[in-house]
């Protein structure tokens, strides 16, 4: 089912742009580094309101991947892969050189995730025309609140250039030689190593990711067929928001964050 989206842009002297829509999750749609295109999105999987959005960058909260069901508690029995902000409607304000947006929790959300919060979402380009996403979560509840929650972009490559990335950093030897498992929809996962990591993508340029002390993980996937790579930060691995959360105390704010950066483009 189709729906018509209102997509929001933000463009900047400096020739960076980055789109967002807050009705489809918040998500960021597109982002331009020194006017290049980074991101991949399948426009098909956006406009269909009942598909998970193939691209862009999707928002994970309060979880990211999947909660195995050996291991889920009855508060949060109903928590789907992903969790719920991908699937919800946030607030938003467009700024001078970037946005920010909101989601509160409210009936529905207590249905699967049984706290009361505030989600915000400010993106924005930095001096050095890097983007930036600073997520603040508040706890404004009475209990103690779980998270373990990421981010999912899709950077765009070509499927026969896919092969020939270049992962410059302590583990990238590993995620290299895992190619036939994270290029046909299986996700590697390596622990983040809290200093920046670099990409060299064919055909973009050089991506260099800065992931907060928050995200634990990074995890490694694409699909067969599409012309994409997803790294993601995420704050545990596989059913995290059970095993090992991110635990905000009532009255108190969670931040984390990530940056991107693109050279030689």
């Amino acid at each position: 089912m189709e729906q018509l989206l209102k997509i929001k842009t933000i463009k900047t002297p400096e020739d960076n742009e980055v789109s967002f829509c807050p009705e489809r999750g918040g998500i960021i749609t597109s982002l331009k580094l020194n006017g290049q295109e980074i991101l991949y999105l399948d426009q098909d999987a956006f406009k269909d309101i009942n598909s998970s959005v193939r691209g862009g960058i999707p928002i994970l909260f309060p979880n990211a991947g999947p909660i195995p069901d050996d291991i889920k508690t009855e508060a949060l029995k109903n928590l789907k892969q992903h969790g719920f902000a991908r699937n919800s409607k946030f607030n938003s304000i467009k700024k001078i050189n970037g946005f920010s947006e909101s989601l509160s929790s409210d009936s529905k959300t207590k249905e699967v995730y049984p706290y009361d919060f505030k989600l915000s979402i400010d993106g924005h380009f930095e001096k050095d025309n890097s983007f930036s996403i600073i997520q603040t979560v508040e706890n404004i509840g009475e209990n103690e609140m779980p998270i373990s929650s990421g981010f999912h972009p899709y950077f765009k490559v070509s499927c026969e250039e896919k092969k020939n990335i270049k992962f410059n950093f302590k583990g990238g030897d590993y995620i290299k030689d895992q190619f036939e498992k994270w290029s046909n929809n299986e996700y590697v996962s390596i622990e983040n190593l809290n200093e920046p990591i670099e990409i060299v993508i064919p055909n973009l340029g050089v991506l260099v990711l800065n992931f907060s002390k928050e995200y634990k993980r990074i995890w490694v996937w694409s699909m067969e067929g599409k012309d994409f790579i997803c790294i993601e930060p995420i704050m545990q691995d596989v059913g995290g928001i059970i095993t090992d959360p991110e635990k905000i105390k009532p009255n108190s704010t969670h931040f984390s964050s990530i940056n991107i950066l693109l050279k030689n483009s």
